[in-house]
Parts: structure tokens; sequence; C-alpha cells
């Protein structure tokens, strides 16, 4: 929830920011809870409380690897943040009517990572003037790899909403799997607003190690706003679109992957923006549809590389976001063509304890005014 400091009072509501004179937007650091399917649950927690007690700050998390490569968005985010949630990535080498996918992956996969995000804009943090316009990210995940929920996501859910028969499962990977992913990237302003960005960074693990670099433009406004509010923002119709190019090696899941890899990512969304005194834009809802061209990290037994094409929608509203993507892209109608879908579901803690706080402390205000 993002709530307007009056323009005269200093106001410091635990996770927000202060006002000093101008209008500004006090938001909760968000964060999401994960589910408690395994022992790596406890360390997240842990991990999640001490991310708490550093970073106050507001909302969103980046994709942990490999989602970049199964389809999903992969923007830098465009204001500091925590985030907390379960991405599931799932890869099967055959399809519903027994078709084997070209690649050197022979067996099930499915990625359950529990995740962990924090993103930093470093304006007006009290650093050095050589950080202005920088952002650093770093995300962990620990996953329980298993044949199950993607499993049942994807034949009892999606393929029956389709009317298509079951992927079958092949020899499932059971271990647990871990991620790190970290990234730092230069913004340039438009209008008062973080849009273009160029940066890298780094992704090492148990599935692949990899190295990057990617440059674009996030959420430009091309439309006018049909509708404005102080607090809420403005509702408006927005675009994005990255370049990305990496370089990979072998991980213990993956053994065999394309050394380097060239990605193209536009996007369009339509959803209600506000702007912060630093220039950072936060959604108060948004739904966001992207699509993906990469040339693929996955090989054949000849070392040529499986070009991907995939589709992305995104859905967010105050805490709450969820995305699902796949690589089905151009045949839609026909069956769901390619190895890999995946989706995430995310809720932002800190955000809704900051709703709580808000709610307790209008009722206490009430209650005050009638006795």
């Amino acid at each position: 929830m993002l709530m307007v400091c009056p323009p005269s009072a200093a106001v410091d509501v635990g996770f927000g920011v202060k006002g000093d004179g101008d209008a500004r937007s006090c938001h909760s650091c968000p964060l999401t809870r994960s589910r408690r399917r395994s022992p790596a649950w406890g360390m997240s927690l842990l991990f999640f409380s001490l991310l708490v007690w550093l970073v106050p700050s507001p909302a969103r998390g980046e994709s942990p690897a490999p989602s970049v490569h199964w389809g999903s968005t992969a923007f830098p985010d465009q204001y500091t943040t925590v985030t907390s949630g379960l991405t599931l990535n799932r890869f099967t080498p055959i399809d519903g009517l027994g078709n084997k996918y070209d690649s050197t992956v022979g067996n099930t996969l499915g990625f359950n990572l529990i995740t962990l995000s924090w993103t930093k804009h470093w304006d007006y943090s009290g650093t050095s003037w050589l950080w202005k316009n920088w952002s650093t990210n770093l995300t962990a995940g620990i996953s329980p790899t298993s044949d199950e929920p993607s499993q049942y996501f994807q034949n009892k859910v999606v393929h029956q909403l389709r009317q298509l028969p079951s992927v079958p499962t092949v020899d499932p990977r059971k271990e647990t799997d871990v991620m790190i992913d970290g990234s730092i990237t230069r913004w340039v302003s438009l209008f008062d607003r973080k849009v273009v960005f160029a940066g890298g960074g780094f992704s090492v693990g148990t599935i692949y190690q990899q190295g990057f670099l990617r440059g674009g433009i996030r959420r430009l406004q091309i439309t006018p706003s049909v509708w404005r509010s102080e607090k809420w923002g403005d509702i408006n119709v927005r675009v994005s679109a990255m370049g990305r190019i990496s370089y990979q090696s072998n991980g213990a899941v993956l053994h065999s992957i394309r050394s380097t890899a060239g990605l193209v990512q536009p996007a369009i969304a339509i959803g209600q923006y506000r702007t912060t005194a630093t220039g950072e834009t936060i959604p108060t809802w948004e739904i966001e549809l992207a699509l993906m061209w990469d040339s693929g990290i996955f090989v054949n037994t000849t070392g040529q590389s499986q070009k991907q094409f995939a589709w992305s929608l995104a859905a967010s509203a105050g805490p709450l976001r969820f995305e699902t993507w796949n690589d089905s892209m151009g045949h839609l109608s026909e069956r769901d063509y390619g190895p890999s879908y995946g989706a995430a579901l995310t809720i932002d803690v800190l955000r809704m304890w900051g709703i709580i706080r808000e709610f307790q402390t209008t009722a206490t205000m009430n209650q005050a005014w009638s006795s």
C-alpha cells in the first residue's frame, strides 16, 4: 500500500520513507512468504529476518535462474525492494504426443525455488555520489527439486484447460538445488523517471554457471494517463524492452549447454504507477505481457543450440504478484510445443505489514475520537 505523507510533516512509518517538505511516497518493504515444503524454510526465514533488519525499503524482486531461459521476465527492479516467494520451473524431454525434444537433457526437471531477492537503489542512501543512479541485486534460491507440484499444474491445470494430452514424467530429478544471482545496473532518467538501464551480473549454483550483460528500457510511458490519483498514481500504458547476452558453463544439473546465448525481450503493460522523489516507478497494480526470443542454452547431441520462443503474463495488485510463462509461442492452438514452462507467486509481507499497521492506527484513532 502506498501512503502520501503530508507536505509539512516528517513521517516515519516503520518501514516507510521520511518526508521533509514535498509529498513523498511512504512504502513498506516488500517480501513474500514461501511454502513450508522442506527444511530450507528455516534457512529462508533466517535470511528473510536479516534482510528485514538491514533493508527497510519498498517492493518486487528479480527472477531467479534459470527462469530467464525458461521464459520469465528478466528486467532489473526499478525500485528498492526485498521479496521472497516460490518459483516453479519445469522441463520435460517429451511432449504429450510422445515427441522427443532434441536436447541432451533426458529426464524431467521440476525446480521448486524458494527465493529471497534484495534490490537496492543507492541514490539517497548517504553513499558516495559515485553510486548515484546505480542499483544492485542479490537473489538466492533453494529448491527441493522433484516431480511435484509442477507436474500437477502442467497436466491437471494447464493441459486440462487447453484440452491437451498429459505430458509423461521421465526419471524425474530428486535432489536439492541452489542458485545465487547478483547484478549491478546503471540507470538513466527520462522525464524524472528511471527508464534506461545497462548493467551485468552472474548466476552460480547447481543448475549452471553464468555471466551476463543486459540493457534496455523499463516502463516507458507511451499513452496519456486516463485517470490520476495523488495517492495511487496514474493509469496508463507502458512498454519495456531488453537485450541480454550471456556466457554460461555446465552445472551439476545441465551437463551440456551452449557456451553463449543471446536474448531479446519486449513487453507491454497497463497499470497504475506512482513515481517517487528519487525517480523510482512503483506499480499499484499492473498487467504485463512479455515475449522472449532466446538463442538457447539447450543443445542436441551434435552441439547445435535449440532456439526458444516464449511468452509471459504477469498480474500484480498491491503486495500480490503472479506470473506464468511458457515456450508454446506460435503453437498455442496446436499443442504445448517446447520442453519448459514456469510460474511464480509472491506476496510482499512487509507491504502487508504496512497495511495492517495503517489499519491498526486508524482503528486506534477512531477509538480515541469516540471516547
